[in-house]
């Protein structure tokens, strides 16, 4: 058993780990990641289908292929005035078409809800 711990101790890292804030940070933003990663996702789907790079992306937003990063990485808290700067640089719908899906209301019937899950005083719950 010392061998192993011997390897063990010889093999961990100078930094320490910061999992378990870092899942607690995940779980107490849950609400709005959601919407960031649909956003990253449909903005990626966007970027790949008009062969748009990173770089690109910026210069048509006015900032630094660095912040497009950040922003790509699904995590980023967007303002409404980013998500608008995306929307005109990609020529693309972001928010009429993703908060129906995200919120869980798929069908014109029902009105958009930014309740997380249906409850008793969500009168627009889906059929």
């Amino acid at each position: 058993m010392t061998k192993a711990i011997d390897f063990l101790n010889s093999h961990q890292s100078a930094t320490p780990s910061h999992w378990r804030q870092d899942a607690e940070w995940r779980r107490d933003n849950e609400f709005w990641l959601r919407y960031a990663r649909v956003i990253t996702l449909k903005v990626h789907r966007a970027m790949d289908e008009q062969s748009v790079t990173q770089a690109q992306l910026a210069e048509r937003m006015s900032c630094t292929q660095q912040y497009v990063s950040n922003l790509l990485k699904g995590s980023s808290n967007m303002t409404l005035e980013t998500i608008g700067r995306l929307e005109k640089a990609l020529n693309i719908d972001i928010l009429g078409s993703i908060l129906p899906s995200v919120a869980g209301y798929h069908t014109p019937e029902h009105p958009v809800s930014l309740v997380a899950e249906p409850g008793p005083y969500n009168t627009n719950k889906p059929d």
